[in-house]
């Protein structure tokens, strides 16, 4: 997974905002990507994808669409859903095995807080606050890219308190699945993340690692499982 960032390395230095991601593949190539980079001095981009399909044309598609994804918020779309809907009209060009694409893409002011989002037909991202629950971020953004040219992505905003994190996965965690054919599901993840509201994002990942392994057991893998965590240190921890 060379094409993957390694957030603990290229953030080492930040103080406003710590971040981890991971992304297990299944045995077969499969098409979850993630990204993370800051697009100036006090914005963050993260980004969280699944291509359908499985094999050698889909990674390739995969690459494709994280590449384009890092170029234009690179170009500097103000907002994430201009940016998702720049990245279906580039992206539906080059599509001959009718590809689509879900995604869930962020862009986090780190002096602020402020965090602006749009969900292209992706899992829902669960946030926490310290002391609180965890909570699905709801956004009725859109379609997966791909699926309705031209369609005009809004974006959803939330402002994270100091020491809230979100976290951002595919559907590898949830339909994961045990030798008795059931799934892993939201409920057993919100379980498990109830007592993680003050953890780093590296121990947000672990847990959901360690308890999806446990669930299935010695069950084949079928789907990447990707997580890309995300904590906001809060204003004073920014420095700024």
């Amino acid at each position: 997974m060379g094409l993957l960032p390694a957030p603990r390395t290229i953030f080492a230095g930040q103080t406003g905002f710590a971040l981890d991601a991971v992304l297990e593949p299944a045995r077969m190539v499969g098409g979850d990507f993630y990204d993370c980079f800051m697009v100036d001095e006090d914005r963050l981009f993260l980004v969280v994808g699944d291509v359908s399909g499985k094999g050698l044309p889909a990674s390739l598609f995969m690459a494709l669409s994280k590449s384009l994804l890092k170029s234009i918020a690179l170009r500097g779309p103000g907002d994430p859903g201009s940016l998702l809907r720049l990245a279906n009209a580039e992206i539906c060009r080059d599509n001959a095995e009718s590809f689509f694409v879900t995604a869930f893409a962020g862009l986090l002011d780190v002096r602020s807080g402020a965090l602006a989002f749009c969900n292209a037909g992706h899992e829902p991202p669960i946030a926490c606050r310290p002391g609180s629950v965890p909570e699905r971020v709801e956004h009725s953004g859109g379609p997966p890219l791909c699926v309705l040219e031209g369609f005009e992505y809004p974006s959803g905003h939330r402002v994270l308190a100091a020491g809230e994190w979100l976290c951002v996965l595919t559907d590898g965690v949830t339909e994961a699945m045990n030798a008795a054919g059931e799934f892993y599901g939201a409920a057993r993840l919100h379980a498990v993340l109830k007592p993680l509201s003050s953890a780093a994002p590296d121990a947000v990942i672990a847990a959901v690692r360690a308890d999806v392994r446990k669930f299935t057991g010695t069950t084949e893998q079928s789907d990447d499982l990707t997580l890309l965590c995300v904590r906001w240190n809060g204003a004073a921890a920014s420095g700024r």
